[in-house]
């Protein structure tokens, strides 16, 4: 974002941008960003030292946060791909003088979609600078860009976005700190995906992936954290039994998820680094993070979170392998204490 807030401050903003990175990162929001800062009527009347901001309330950024400006247009797959007809569009567009902004900004979001024909049509038009025109491609998936259209823009890399930044954005939008903290773990970065988890809902048919059902979640990581400090294998092959059925298998993802974060949290503060951990034990009284534990039993326990992981995403019986996965948890934790009936 630095690079660009240099190009608009210098008024030396590029005719192509390629804006790439994992889905949800906000790419596409950031074009309309980019699109406001050229277009907001109070930033080109205001005198500035520092970077030039959209005041997000003129008639131009109303209109195009609102996606109703004429000369902000969002091209998107028709169906599979965008293909040559709407490729002919741009071109078209191109040629043109912006019908009242001050420059036109053409967001081509999922620019990876392109067919091989309209890749080509534009190759001419991100070639040479149009006047008062500005081209944003947006894909999460910048390596099925042709190669030539990828040499033609100025590539700005979006990385995920970190727990702790989503956590500030929780904090401004006043969301529930404890749904916060599991929405940014199981956001994966994705800024679009944490608004999605942190928002109600309102319907029943809900798809193992919201926050909806996130107090079973929670229940699934304390049952196994439970079982794992449990005496006895009993609790291991009840908790699993209990878990791994047809029911509550959709619930394992998240709860590996959160359990995985637990375990990386207690690293973190076993390694001198608490800042860095998104749980702490004021937040987490009812599944408490893995206390007393070495760096190496730590690690370890992260490794066989990670497998169990894999093997839920590989289809292998979810009851055995969260048998196999507490079975490791509580020796990582005992470290060469042998396990007891």
């Amino acid at each position: 974002m630095a690079a660009i807030e240099r190009a608009v401050e210098s008024a030396r903003v590029p005719h192509a941008y390629l804006f790439e990175g994992p889905a949800g990162v906000g790419k596409r929001q950031a074009a309309l960003g980019l699109a406001m800062v050229l277009n907001c009527d109070r930033a080109a009347a205001e005198n500035t030292d520092g970077p030039r901001r959209a005041c997000g309330e003129c008639d131009p950024c109303r209109r195009i946060a609102g996606n109703l400006h004429p000369d902000v247009v969002t091209i998107a797959p028709i169906t599979a791909l965008i293909v040559m007809e709407q490729a002919q569009e741009i071109v078209a567009m191109v040629q043109k003088r912006p019908h009242e902004a001050r420059v036109r900004v053409i967001i081509i979001d999922e620019a990876d979609k392109l067919n091989v024909s309209a890749a080509n049509a534009l190759l001419k038009t991100l070639e040479e600078p149009a006047s008062r025109t500005h081209i944003v491609l947006v894909t999460a998936s910048p390596e099925r860009l042709l190669s030539t259209i990828r040499s033609r823009t100025q590539r700005i890399r979006f990385r995920p976005v970190s727990q702790a930044s989503l956590m500030l954005l929780a904090k401004q939008k006043q969301f529930d700190v404890e749904r916060a903290q599991v929405a940014s773990i199981l956001a994966d970065g994705r800024v679009a995906r944490f608004i999605e988890l942190m928002a109600p809902t309102t319907t029943d048919d809900d798809d193992g992936e919201s926050l909806s059902s996130g107090d079973e979640t929670r229940a699934v990581v304390a049952a196994l954290r439970a079982a794992v400090v449990a005496k006895g294998m009993v609790p291991i092959f009840d908790t699993a039994s209990a878990w791994g059925d047809k029911e509550s298998k959709s619930l394992l993802p998240n709860a590996l998820a959160i359990l995985g974060r637990l375990y990386r949290d207690a690293l973190a503060i076993q390694a001198g680094a608490a800042e860095l951990a998104v749980f702490t034990p004021e937040t987490t009284s009812e599944i408490p993070l893995p206390s007393n534990l070495s760096m190496v039993a730590l690690g370890r326990a992260l490794g066989v979170i990670v497998e169990a992981e894999a093997a839920l995403a590989g289809n292998v019986n979810a009851v055995m392998a969260l048998e196999r996965l507490l079975i490791h948890l509580r020796r990582a934790e005992r470290g060469s204490e042998r396990l007891t009936a």
